[in-house]
């Protein structure tokens, strides 16, 4: 069913697609109805992205997914361990660092 979200209200949202080539985005878009494309789409970005990181695994976010690969990367630069451990993101982040699969089993 599809979601109808009231015409006279924006809604913005983001989606971040990777692929392996650039051809993929070309065929996904050649399936697509232009008109309406253009007509729910303002901005489309592009840049290449030189490494994949996960955002979830095993059912739970990773330290990426919760705070982005550039704050991970500067917490391991300066060596600050005791800011990736399950207490202090559990502080910053609450229940969402336990994932949704163990959430739906403690309720």
């Amino acid at each position: 069913m599809a979601h109808r979200w009231p015409n006279d209200e924006t809604y913005l949202g983001w989606i971040e697609l990777a692929v392996r080539n650039e051809g993929v985005i070309g065929d996904l878009l050649a399936g697509a109805a232009t008109g309406e494309l253009v007509r729910q789409v303002r901005a489309v970005h592009t840049y290449p992205v030189r490494e994949v990181y996960t955002i979830i695994s095993a059912g739970r976010p990773t330290e990426v997914g919760l705070r982005g690969y550039p704050a991970v990367q500067t917490i391991i630069a300066a060596g600050a361990d005791d800011q990736r451990g399950e207490a202090v993101l559990g502080i910053l982040f609450g229940d969402a660092v336990r994932g949704l699969d163990r959430l739906r089993r403690s309720t």
